[in-house]
């Protein structure tokens, strides 16, 4: 069994990890440097930098081939292959983003690897697909790296002589009256039981054909989605939205597609769900000693180390959520206002610009594709004009519901807007927080002491940018981005003026470095308590991070 493939007992885990944290201050170097290189690349454009940055995403797919760390392995060939298609058109400001995100996230998911958080391959296949996007690759399956027999000895059930009386239009619209539901979030136990309602009438149905299997899968897939551990998140919903194809084909064939067998990719993806499932019922027991996945990780532990590898607060998204779903609730009244009487262009006019704002505001949170879509859709509109949109009302209609589903993915993770965190433990998470950035804070300063005592020895300074990123992310959990933004700018310095540079920085820069983060220093101190003057501590900073720039 492949090390990373199929984790499903502890030993495995444990395993790795000890394998893992042999190599880990070699591919922690190696992704520091990758990291490094695409910095200094985003500044001048130099193809060297950019080979570089692939040199070391090669070194570390080594490393992981030799671990048979598949889904690392393969997040590192995606890096490679995209590189490779986009370097002689010159790196988009997307494919930037998508490169820098994914070697956060690697070493991210190495380290929790390492200190014994529940992990899975599953976790990488969100930053695998950003990746793909960029060269306009068709995404990976949530359960790619999943390895189970699909085909488990099972006494299925006889045929029922009822099934041909099944009303199948409507019990495909319980189906998806439950989706819509779950895709504009209303809750989320109600409209997975209105789903599983229509798919156990389904498992009924096609007894006795090829496809029952499937179905009685997808039925105790849906009661683990129900649990509340669950997160709804983009890439399952998408996998909801994918089995209403399934669902209309029954509609469409009165049941006669309930012989042929469905894809086993997307059998394998519900199986995944089931194996995730804490087995609270009486199927999801059977089921998961039926394909023998009652060892495997739980979506309990996944979901907390998810968040963990998600890195920053996600309030600011769930704002612009709120937002755009007023947006498009303007958009949706009107498409109703224009069924009921005339278009005028006044009103013509204000739909079109709706909906621009929706695709730019879409594509700022960084969904390339949704945003594309819907000003897309604004092109056609403007171009056949108020007469043509009567014409084509239903299209419109569509495209929304489309719009509608894409714009879940800003808050993926399913957040429970009832869980408040109480004010002790948040002052307490801060104090925590606060205390690691300045150990961090001083360790980073010893690094750059240690530089300047040595003659310019990069060896001491080469892994300081991590600790520098993750003090950076700290200070946005402290809301404080002007920090934040200083710390980045003094991790690109060190990148690009003393790591990436042949030529040694001047003795006033580095003198200039060294002053700013001390002066960082102390104003965490006083966020404590332990010291005054926190806005003059600042104001150093930016005047020592303005000598850096001279």
């Amino acid at each position: 069994m492949h090390a990373m493939a199929d984790i499903s007992t502890g030993s495995e885990i444990t395993q790795f990890a000890a394998s893992l944290n042999l190599v880990k201050a070699e591919i922690s170097n190696a992704l520091d440097q990758a990291a490094a290189q695409l910095d200094v690349y985003s500044e001048n454009g130099n193809a060297e930098n950019l080979r570089g940055f692939l040199e070391e995403v090669q070194q570390v797919r080594g490393t992981f081939k030799m671990l048979d760390f598949r889904a690392g392995e393969r997040l590192c060939e995606e890096l490679a292959e995209t590189g490779r298609a986009v370097r002689n058109r010159g790196v988009s400001e997307s494919t930037l983003n998508a490169f820098t995100r994914s070697i956060v996230f690697l070493k991210r998911y190495v380290d929790s690897v390492v200190s014994g958080e529940p992990v899975a391959p599953s976790l990488l296949i969100p930053t695998i697909n950003l990746v793909r996007r960029e060269r306009r690759e068709k995404p990976l399956p949530e359960a790619y790296f999943f390895l189970v027999n699909l085909r488990p000895k099972l006494d299925a059930p006889t045929a029922d002589p009822q099934a041909a009386n099944l009303p199948f239009r409507r019990v495909r619209q319980l189906y998806q009256l439950g989706l819509i539901g779950l895709i504009r979030g209303h809750g989320r136990r109600g409209p997975l039981q209105v789903m599983q309602r229509a798919t156990r009438r389904f498992e009924m149905a096609s007894r006795g054909g090829a496809s029952w299997l499937f179905w009685y899968v997808v039925n105790g897939a849906l009661e683990a989605l129900a649990q509340e551990s669950f997160e709804m998140t983009s890439q399952r919903l998408t996998l909801l939205g994918t089995l209403d194809r399934q669902v209309r084909r029954i509609q469409d064939t009165k049941g006669a597609c309930f012989n042929e067998k469905q894809p086993d990719w997307l059998l394998k993806e519900f199986v995944y769900l089931i194996a995730l499932a804490e087995p609270e019922t009486e199927l999801l027991l059977r089921l998961q000693n039926q394909f023998r996945v009652e060892k495997e990780i739980r979506e309990t532990a996944l979901a907390a180390t998810r968040a963990r590898l998600s890195g920053p607060d996600l309030s600011a998204l769930e704002s612009l959520s709120e937002a755009l779903q007023d947006e498009l609730q303007s958009v949706k009244d009107l498409v109703d206002l224009f069924e009921r009487t005339d278009i005028s262009d006044a009103n013509f006019s204000e739909f079109l610009t709706s909906l621009t704002r929706i695709g730019d505001t879409l594509q700022v949170a960084n969904q390339q594709e949704a945003s594309e879509r819907t000003l897309a859709l604004v092109a056609r509109l403007k171009e056949k004009g108020g007469a043509g949109l009567s014409a084509d009302m239903a299209f419109v209609a569509d495209e929304i519901i489309h719009i509608e589903q894409a714009m879940r993915a800003l808050t993926h993770t399913g957040l429970d807007q009832g869980t408040l965190v109480d004010p002790v433990s948040l002052s307490e998470a801060k104090i925590a927080v606060l205390s690691e950035s300045m150990t961090a804070l001083t360790m980073i300063k010893r690094a750059v002491a240690a530089y300047i005592d040595s003659n310019g020895d990069k060896l001491h300074i080469r892994n300081i940018g991590k600790s520098m990123i993750d003090v950076a992310g700290a200070m946005m959990f402290l809301e404080r981005p002007d920090v934040h933004d200083m710390l980045l700018e003094l991790n690109r310095f060190v990148a690009r003026n003393v790591l990436g540079s042949d030529l040694p920085p001047k003795d006033a820069q580095m003198e200039a470095l060294a002053d700013a983060l001390t002066a960082i220093e102390y104003f965490l101190d006083s966020m404590v308590g332990h010291s005054a003057g926190s806005e003059e501590a600042l104001n150093l900073a930016r005047e020592s991070i303005g000598h850096l720039r001279k």
